[in-house]
């Protein structure tokens, strides 16, 4: 019980944050200021200011806890658990205005992670989980729905650097790119999307979600079958080949038949 107290407890401080952090984001939105970073990628005024915001907080709260995020060094204890944070996941869809973008904060205790909050905040929308606890947005129960097939019409989100790597003849349904890992992975627990697909994502764009699908049931699988849990997911990263989240069914249909891009010339 004290186990589950302090993870209530935890929860609660985390949400809370989220949306603190979503208020100030949506403030402040659209007189952003963006630079490119070494990998050509993003980051602006509001994702340096925010993750320091949610360092600040977390480190005052839970001081044995190590901090990480996407653009500061790790700090703060030497206790088994770490914080995780994205402080804009779709930073890109940000500077340009297109409203999916998230504000992500994960905890990963003894390299499992075990509590997700991900706040969608041109959405309005907050998304949580603990681990044997469920999946939530704004405190409705969320179930990824299940089937053997993948319809037509079924969207599956593929990243940009998957496409790269998958031969996308051989993955089924609607093909997306949303810009947002985390956007991605709560839309699949909410049956928006019916899988995504990722590879090259850190830490901070998965730990988070990783609690969130798989409280509401979806799984992950490698490219080729591999099947992992959220722990390797969470574990080896940058993702290190493409990787579906789905439910059971549709993910064993999706690896059955997905197949890497053939080499130029071999098309």
């Amino acid at each position: 019980m004290a186990e589950k107290r302090m993870l209530d407890e935890e929860l609660e401080f985390a949400r809370a944050l989220a949306v603190e952090a979503a208020a100030l984001a949506l403030e402040r939105a659209r007189s952003v200021t963006p630079v490119e970073k070494a990998n050509t990628s993003y980051v602006t005024d509001l994702d340096r200011d925010l993750e320091q915001l949610i360092r600040g907080r977390l480190k005052a709260r839970f001081p044995n806890d190590q901090i990480t995020g996407e653009e500061y060094a790790a700090e703060g204890g030497t206790g088994p658990r770490r914080w995780s944070i994205d402080p804009i996941d779709g930073t890109g869809n940000l500077v340009h205005g297109l409203p999916l973008w998230a504000v992500s904060i994960g905890l990963i205790d003894g390299g499992e992670p075990v509590l997700g909050v991900i706040a969608v905040p041109p959405l309005g929308e907050l998304y949580w989980a603990v681990k044997g606890q469920g999946a939530f947005r704004d405190g409705e129960r969320l179930v990824a729905r299940d089937a053997e097939t993948i319809h037509n019409q079924d969207n599956i989100c593929v990243g940009t650097n998957a496409m790269r790597k998958l031969d996308l003849r051989t993955v089924p349904g609607r093909l997306r790119d949303l810009g947002s890992a985390c956007c991605e992975q709560v839309f699949v627990a909410g049956n928006r999307l019916q899988a995504c697909v990722f590879l090259g994502e850190a830490t901070h764009d998965v730990a988070a979600g990783a609690v969130i699908t798989s409280e509401a049931g979806c799984r992950y699988a490698r490219l080729g079958g591999e099947a992992i849990d959220g722990a390797t997911l969470v574990g080896r990263t940058p993702v290190p080949s493409p990787t579906f989240v789905a439910p059971p069914l549709r993910l064993a249909a999706l690896v059955r038949d997905a197949r890497p891009l053939p080499p130029r010339g071999d098309a």
